[in-house]
């Protein structure tokens, strides 16, 4: 995966969360990820198709996830529900959809699919083994959450 790739993701990430929960993260470091283990409890999944094929990750503790879609519901969520499920799966789409439009004007096109949310301690992401993986972690205050990128081009 090219490098200059995950910057696109990073911007619509910051813009999202901003813009949708008044939320402004801090970028932290960018990781190669290895293995399909997930870095938090909670992972909205976007696959990429097209002139470009991968996916797109969102991962995020519980506690972080409650507290992001509380913002973004304006309603406070105390467990994990079809409600908290559906907005993680929205701020991976708005994400994917954000970058998706970058790379397009680029000349570099894609499908996105329906997102999928996994929930649940040590669940796992399976990726195709010759398509490398950034990661970025992002602050919210003193948690974390990363967003994980599969981009390969075609």
């Amino acid at each position: 995966m090219k490098a200059e790739y995950i910057n696109p993701f990073i911007e619509s990430t910051l813009s999202v969360f901003k813009t949708m929960v008044g939320i402004e993260p801090k970028k932290n470091n960018i990781y190669i990820k290895q293995g399909d283990e997930p870095s938090f409890d909670i992972s909205g999944v976007i696959g990429l198709a097209g002139q470009a094929t991968g996916s797109v990750v969102i991962s995020m503790p519980e506690d972080l996830a409650l507290e992001v879609v509380s913002k973004f519901l304006g309603e406070n969520k105390k467990s994990v529900d079809d409600d908290v499920i559906d907005a993680v799966g929205e701020f991976i789409n708005m994400i994917a959809g954000s970058t998706k439009k970058v790379f397009s004007e680029k000349g570099l096109k894609f499908k996105i699919s329906i997102p999928n949310v996994i929930v649940g301690k040590g669940h796992k992401i399976n990726r195709p083994s010759n398509v490398p993986c950034l990661g970025v972690k992002f602050d919210v205050g003193n948690k974390f959450f990363v967003v994980e990128v599969a981009l390969k081009e075609q």
